[in-house]
């Protein structure tokens, strides 16, 4: 649909700038009729109309060239000046004195317009249509009426009497040929206004024809034959302006598609990026997780293997390892609070025996039960170890005598003691114990535990020696 109405209103712009063309050829062809006073009145009418219509051309491309930059624009505007002087000799020449003089100004004007005309029509071509590019032969023939026409415009300031008008009434017509093959090239080469070139060559051609006629005396040299060649001379040049601005449009329509493509190339490639840096973004918070989650497992990991390295894997209490460091740790406290720590040692008698009789599982879940009753009796900051297979040790911090680990000893005893009920068997226990109390002088893990595990072995020696009077139960101090 808008291709439509586009091609509507160019159409009806072209009828516009016709209808002014045609009506000093109605004028001169209605003057014709009427006394010779009109008739030049018509023809200097006539004449001011077309060499104003081209020097509204020459305006219109200088401008155009100034805003596009396009050297086809100010070639066209040497053809549009040339074209203007040749329209306006051609009339004051022929139409107003027919037969007169050409030693005047007129007689100069019009082979140099014609001249200059020529020689911007053939830049003109080679631009527009490319030839050096596009087609070397026509290009070379271009170059050759280049130089003639150039040769034609010297020789107006050289040659004598009519001879340039000669040359340029011979060799325009061939000119004209050319240009339609030019054109003809072009619209196979699907370039944008090749069509209008060949209908403003084909008047052009005309226009040659009758100028050639009326040079050579086929055809007198004014009236109607003169405005004939005006005529269809500025509808030539129109038509060619209208060429270079539809050639101009579609350079615009083609600049535009491409920014559009850039533009939608643009916005694929910024989509692309924004969907690059999402993805990015998501891998980057799925790492996170991902380091997040080992990082949580390797604390876990090394939380779990500090537990081992730091405590029994049946019982959960603290192994030889922990009980060395809290022993010496609490010993360095006891000295700044000036106080003592107290360490515990026990045994639990003919232990071997009921993991011989009932297996190895009755004699672990013992150890449980009785790990369990030992933290069961101290404090929160007090330690409960299990250093061997059934010897436990119990360190007391903030101890200030003896009769501090004797109540241990006692609640030990009583726990120790008690019945235990695995699997429908009862279980009595017997425990033999040691005990050890640091000192102001240098005492250490190694010492207080030589020290309670030597009182330790001696109870559970006494014990065995006393077993026949009963199962009474001792601890050794010290």
């Amino acid at each position: 649909m808008n291709e439509r109405h586009t091609a509507f209103d160019a159409a009806h712009l072209r009828l516009a700038v016709l209808i002014p063309l045609a009506l000093p050829f109605a004028a001169f062809a209605q003057a014709d009729v009427q006394p010779a006073a009109g008739n030049i009145l018509a023809t200097l009418l006539a004449t001011v109309c077309y060499a104003g219509f081209a020097a509204a051309l020459l305006l219109n491309n200088l401008l155009q060239y100034l805003a596009n930059r396009d050297r086809c624009y100010l070639v066209y505007a040497g053809f549009a000046l040339g074209t203007g002087i040749s329209l306006l000799a051609v009339g004051l020449l022929h139409g107003i004195e027919p037969g007169g003089s050409d030693g005047g100004w007129t007689g100069t004007a019009e082979p140099f317009g014609l001249a200059l005309a020529g020689v911007s029509a053939a830049l003109f071509n080679r631009e527009y249509l490319r030839t050096a590019t596009l087609s070397p032969r026509l290009d070379l023939a271009l170059k050759v009426f280049t130089a003639l026409f150039g040769i034609a415009l010297a020789g107006v300031f050289v040659l004598p009497g009519d001879y340039p008008n000669t040359l340029i009434a011979g060799i325009s017509p061939a000119f004209a040929l050319l240009a339609i093959a030019c054109a003809a090239h072009g619209l196979r080469q699907r370039l944008p206004g090749a069509r209008l070139l060949i209908a403003g060559w084909t008047a052009m051609l005309i226009g040659a024809i009758l100028f050639l006629a009326t040079h050579t005396g086929l055809l007198r040299a004014e009236g109607w034959p003169i405005h004939a060649i005006q005529f269809v001379w500025s509808f030539g040049a129109l038509t060619m302006s209208l060429a270079l601005a539809e050639r101009t449009g579609s350079n615009w329509r083609e600049g535009a598609a491409r920014h559009a493509d850039e533009l939608a190339s643009l916005e694929h490639s910024i989509e692309t990026l924004q969907a690059s840096e999402q993805l990015l973004t998501q891998g980057m918070a799925q790492r996170s997780q991902e380091i997040e989650s080992l990082t949580h497992r390797l604390q876990e990991s090394e939380r779990r293997f500090q537990e081992m390295a730091h405590h029994d894997a049946l019982t959960g209490l603290a192994n030889q390892l922990l009980l060395t460091d809290r022993i010496d740790q609490g010993i360095i406290r006891a000295k700044r609070h000036n106080t003592r720590i107290g360490v515990v040692m026990l045994d639990l008698d003919e232990f071997s025996s009921i993991n011989d009789s009932y297996g190895q599982h009755v004699g672990d879940e013992i150890l449980k039960i009785v790990a369990q009753r030992l933290r069961s009796i101290v404090r929160e900051q007090d330690t409960v170890a299990r250093p061997e297979n059934d010897q436990f040790v119990i360190v007391l911090e903030e101890v200030f005598d003896m009769d501090d680990l004797q109540r241990v000893a006692n609640a030990v005893t009583t726990v120790a003691g008690e019945s235990i009920q695995i699997e429908g068997q009862t279980f009595m226990l017997d425990v033999s114990m040691g005990s050890a109390i640091s000192s102001n002088e240098g005492a250490n893990a190694v010492t207080l535990l030589k020290q309670a595990g030597k009182l330790m072995r001696r109870a559970k020696e006494g014990k065995r020696l006393n077993r026949q009077h009963g199962t009474a139960r001792s601890i050794a101090q010290a």
